[in-house]
């Protein structure tokens, strides 16, 4: 290097090497720092839909129990308390209620969930569906008689008469009890007391006799072969002696009695017979669908820039609008009990479900059901019951005639492949009642028993009310089934 002279050759070359190194480095940074932006937006936009989702399935929602009123809400969640790590249906049901109605503290919750995101959610869940044709003939009342106190009923053959003989070629009665245990060749006895009816059908080559006791010796009664014979017992107690044939057929004692001794008349009551009537079903199919088969949403929100949209078109404008969407999913057990002491249903709303749960111990015999109404015609209720041991269907006719306004029911039952015909009458033209554990079935201690109940039909009814008597929901605890949460988020900002 001369003297006076600035920078050697060597120097600029180096210099040149560290301009040229800080560009490329100034460069790199400004690239870098745009592919971490991207990166993080990126990250951000995959993420959200994952994080919203944990949001929703993983707490209960601040406060915990807003779905009771869902004006308090502060934090949306909808996992049920009671059963952790599942979801709770009735939470899902509060949550479609405040977005049908446009709830401002749902919004601001979506809102500050999505941070600011559109969004859709859908919920798919596990459903029953159920149809098929149902078949409702009311008996037809050929004839009646009125059971005084005292004197000496009997019930025998027509042809052979003899008191004391036992009726034979009976089909099926109802209830068959065990209440107690006869003597001789009579193996059981049923106890019938006031409020109660027993049932049953003649065979076709089969008719009895009917002699009550009157002033001037008996008043004899012939009721034809294949008639149904109905005993309503008002006050006092009957006893009805019972074996079970090798054929598969009945012979009963009305009433029961020892060594063909005439007891004394110890209830009041009518005995009536005519056509049996009934209720059936035709095709009756009732589907556990999963919600992963499901192909609608059972409910949908959308949330566009804050604001609720139900609209098909604007909805996918939007979408399209959007440099980006993503889409997560969740199956998540749910848990859902269906009850109210007291329904309201109408025609136009059928098929209507009003019991789901799980029953985990014997059904109290005080526990029942009362269906009332107060028009001419009947309705129909179907009960689908699932257990370890115990499998099967009941289809319940409630009905009452122009010719005789006292309501009646009858239930044609299926478990395990065997079908049960029960019936009962009630005192009052206005509403009925039947045990619960003979509309479902029961369940011996330790079992559990799964139940779906709908009012299924109603004819020539406007309104009917359906109540239940003393709280079946105390045995009942909720059902698990599998949700589905989709949900897709764009930004239409």
């Amino acid at each position: 290097m001369r003297r006076g002279q600035l920078l050697s050759f060597d120097a600029m070359l180096s210099l040149v090497i560290v301009i040229l190194m800080l560009g490329m480095i100034t460069s790199t940074s400004s690239a870098l720092k745009d592919d971490i932006t991207i990166m993080l937006g990126w990250y951000e936009r995959a993420n959200i839909g994952d994080n919203m989702l944990d949001i929703i399935v993983k707490n209960p929602g601040v406060p915990s129990d807003w779905e009771s009123n869902p004006s308090n809400l502060a934090y949306l969640g909808l996992e049920n308390t009671k059963y952790p790590n599942t979801i709770d249906y009735k939470k899902i049901e509060a949550l479609n209620k405040a977005y049908t109605n446009g709830e401002a503290s749902l919004k601001s919750a979506l809102v500050n969930l999505s941070m600011g995101k559109d969004f859709t959610l859908g919920f798919y869940l596990t459903r029953i569906e159920i149809e098929g044709d149902v078949t409702v003939v009311p008996p037809n009342v050929d004839g009646s008689v009125d059971i005084p106190w005292g004197g000496r009923l009997s019930i025998t053959p027509t042809h052979g008469y003899a008191y004391g003989n036992p009726i034979v070629d009976i089909v099926w009665a109802y209830p068959l009890r065990t209440d107690l245990r006869g003597t001789g060749g009579i193996a059981n006895i049923t106890n019938l007391t006031a409020g109660e009816s027993f049932v049953f059908k003649l065979a076709e080559d089969a008719d009895v006799r009917v002699d009550i006791p009157a002033p001037g010796g008996p008043q004899n009664y012939n009721i034809p072969a294949g008639a149904t014979v109905y005993i309503d017992v008002d006050s006092g107690w009957l006893l009805i002696g019972w074996n079970r044939l090798n054929d598969g057929t009945y012979e009963l004692w009305i009433p029961y009695h020892r060594e063909g001794e005439q007891v004394t008349t110890t209830w009041t009551g009518t005995i009536w017979w005519g056509q049996q009537g009934g209720v059936s079903s035709t095709n009756l199919t009732i589907r556990y669908v999963y919600a992963t088969k499901v192909v609608n949403a059972d409910y949908n929100m959308t949330m566009i820039n804050g604001t609720f949209v139900d609209n098909p078109s604007i909805i996918k404008a939007s979408m399209d609008r959007s440099p980006w969407i993503t889409y997560t999913e969740r199956r998540i057990p749910m848990t859902k009990m269906l009850y109210n002491e007291t329904y309201t249903v109408t025609p136009d709303a059928l098929p209507e479900e009003l019991y789901i749960g799980t029953i985990y111990t014997t059904i109290p015999d005080y526990m029942a059901l009362k269906i009332a109404f107060n028009n001419t015609g009947y309705i129909v209720m179907v009960a689908w019951m699932r257990g370890a041991n115990i499998s099967g269907y009941s289809v319940m006719a409630a009905y009452k005639t122009a010719a005789d306004s006292t309501m009646k029911i009858i239930v044609n039952q299926t478990i395990n492949g065997k079908t049960y015909i029960k019936s009962y009458i009630s005192e009052s033209p206005y509403y009925a009642i039947i045990p619960w554990k003979e509309f479902l079935t029961q369940i011996n201690q330790g079992e559990s028993l799964d139940i779906y109940v709908w009012v299924y039909e109603m004819k020539n009814i406007d309104e009917a009310v359906i109540t239940d008597l003393n709280g079946i929901d105390t045995i009942m605890k909720p059902q698990a089934s599998l949700a589905v949460l989709k949900l897709w988020v764009w930004d239409d900002s």
